[in-house]
């Protein structure tokens, strides 16, 4: 019973760094929705639109997506195939997630991040800009998948502890 309780209280914490990142990058929805909106208008106002906006907006964008992923796994709000998976009992659906966590996710994050680590610090390391138009911060692009990587990776850790928790618990009948 020891072991279920240290399990589920570090699958706790991971979750509520989790749902700290999920609760904070939610606002730059709102910073989404308004530059994106503002760009109409200073069409209409400049015969352009403003470019900088624009790439602070992609900006956003990425990061509500790179960081929320996430939170949206921990809250079950992304999109899965659960026709099978809610049809099974809470040990079996606990062996899928270890076999998807190990098999698919660890080898496909390690993946993500062999390949964004040196683009990444390379970027960073030159503040790299946005190609297209020279404004700062393009950089921040190729650090959001580190932070994919990290939070992503801490989702699934807290996914692997809950579900080993369910294994070592006693079997409970079904009714």
């Amino acid at each position: 019973m020891a072991r279920r309780g240290l399990l589920d209280h570090f699958a706790d914490a991971v979750e509520a760094v989790i749902d700290l990142a999920g609760r904070t990058v939610s606002w730059l929805v709102l910073a989404v929705v308004v530059l994106v909106w503002v760009q109409n208008p200073l069409r209409e106002l400049r015969l352009g639109g403003d470019i900088l906006a624009n790439d602070m907006g992609q900006l956003a964008h990425a990061a509500v997506f790179m960081i929320g992923a996430g939170y949206a796994w921990r809250w079950q709000s992304l999109v899965r195939v659960d026709i099978l998976f809610q049809r099974v009992g809470p040990r079996t659906q606990a062996m899928v997630n270890l076999v998807g966590v190990f098999l698919l996710l660890l080898p496909w994050l390690a993946m993500v991040a062999w390949v964004s680590l040196p683009l990444a610090l390379a970027a960073l390391r030159i503040r790299e800009t946005f190609p297209d138009t020279g404004n700062p911060g393009h950089f921040l692009m190729k650090v959001l998948l580190l932070a994919f990587v990290a939070l992503v990776g801490l989702q699934g850790a807290a996914v692997v502890a809950r579900s080993v928790a369910v294994l070592r618990s006693p079997p409970r009948s079904e009714p």
